[in-house]
């Protein structure tokens, strides 16, 4: 089965270079590019189509297709759901030739078997020039061989007023994520096994487009219990219609 990324708003001869531009691995451990078209389907609905890629070490190794809806029932509140479906670049399984020896195979995209589902709840008001979001989302895990499990997401943004005399006015942000996950290698709903912080600038260019740089700091738990670190360097560019 072959698969390839949807071009939603840049062609491959811009992204390149914007992931090069990116800080090199000594200073970030991965760099995330994502790029989605926003859709009015009514007054109050919203569709959505998102593209993200992932790169490590100077190496593209995921991607990210997701779809969603987004439906906004009062002034402050909206809900909204959605699938993603996942791309991750793998080694070729070792295989004998002819003569009985065994070599690599090529390296190839796999798709996920199984997508993932999030169900979400938000909430946004203006205080003055600041705003305050807060979203309380449920990521549902599907895997392969595996039982299934859900995430449970606590997302809260502060994002401050426009910095003066800059261009596109950008107002800078600071959002943290806590998670809470229900796979059983985390005993149940009462751990926590995932942090992240993340400082950006959001800007608009264009009545249109949306953009934001930002720098993330992640802490995540593995199944074996250890805790890892991760340093992300980020770019989003939205087209909103």
């Amino acid at each position: 089965m072959k698969f390839r990324s949807p071009r939603l708003l840049l062609p491959a001869a811009l992204l390149l270079p914007l992931l090069r531009a990116a800080p090199s691995r000594a200073s970030t451990d991965q760099i995330w590019y994502g790029q989605s078209v926003s859709l009015p389907a009514s007054e109050a609905l919203r569709l959505r189509f998102s593209n993200t890629a992932y790169v490590e070490g100077g190496e593209h190794f995921l991607n990210e297709e997701a779809t969603s809806f987004r439906w906004t029932f009062s002034p402050s509140w909206a809900a909204g759901a959605g699938i993603t479906f996942s791309q991750t670049l793998v080694d070729g399984v070792a295989a004998p030739d002819d003569e009985g020896a065994y070599s690599l195979g090529r390296r190839h995209w796999d798709v996920s078997d199984r997508p993932s589902e999030h169900l979400a709840v938000d909430w946004r008001s203006d205080f003055g020039r600041w705003t305050l979001a807060d979203t309380s989302r449920f990521d549902l895990k599907f895997r392969k061989g595996e039982r299934d499990w859900a995430v449970y997401r606590q997302i809260a943004t502060v994002t401050a007023p426009a910095l003066p005399h800059l261009p596109w006015m950008p107002r800078p942000y600071l959002s943290q994520q806590i998670y809470v996950s229900g796979r059983k290698c985390f005993t149940g709903l009462d751990r926590f096994s995932q942090f992240r912080w993340t400082l950006g600038l959001g800007m608009a260019p264009s009545d249109m487009l949306r953009l934001s740089v930002y720098c993330q700091y992640r802490d995540i738990e593995r199944t074996n219990g250890q805790w890892d670190s991760f340093h992300i360097v980020g770019l989003t560019a939205n087209l909103v219609f």
